[in-house]
C-alpha cells in the first residue's frame, strides 16, 4: 500500500469534538474517522452516520440474528460469564 501524511492544522476544541464524536461512531480515533470519510469521497460516496437513518437489517443479516437469537433461548452456543483469561481458555479447550 502506497501512503501519505495529510497535516491539516485545526483548532484543539474541534480536535477534541471530532475525536469524541469518532468515539461514538465506534472509530478509535479521529484519524480513522477521516480515513474512512475520505475514501468514500474520494470513490464518490456519500457516508450517513445519522442514527434516524441506519434502516432495517438486510434480510441474510434477519435470519442470522433470528438464528443466534433462537440457539440462545434454547441454551446453544452460550457460555457462562468468564472472570479470568485461564476460565475462558478452559472452556474453549472443551470445545
Amino acid at each position: 500500500m502506497n501512503t501519505t501524511t495529510l497535516h491539516i492544522p485545526m483548532d484543539k476544541t474541534i480536535r477534541a469534538k471530532l475525536e469524541s464524536k469518532a468515539k461514538k461512531l465506534g472509530f478509535d480515533s479521529a484519524q480513522a474517522y477521516i480515513r474512512v470519510w475520505a475514501k468514500a469521497e474520494a470513490e464518490g460516496r456519500i457516508l450517513s452516520f445519522d442514527d434516524d437513518k441506519w434502516g432495517e437489517p438486510s434480510e441474510a443479516a434477519v435470519k442470522r440474528l433470528n438464528k443466534a437469537a433462537e440457539e440462545a433461548k434454547q441454551g446453544k452456543n452460550v457460555s457462562e460469564p468468564f472472570f479470568s483469561v485461564e476460565e475462558m481458555m478452559t472452556h474453549l479447550d472443551k470445545l
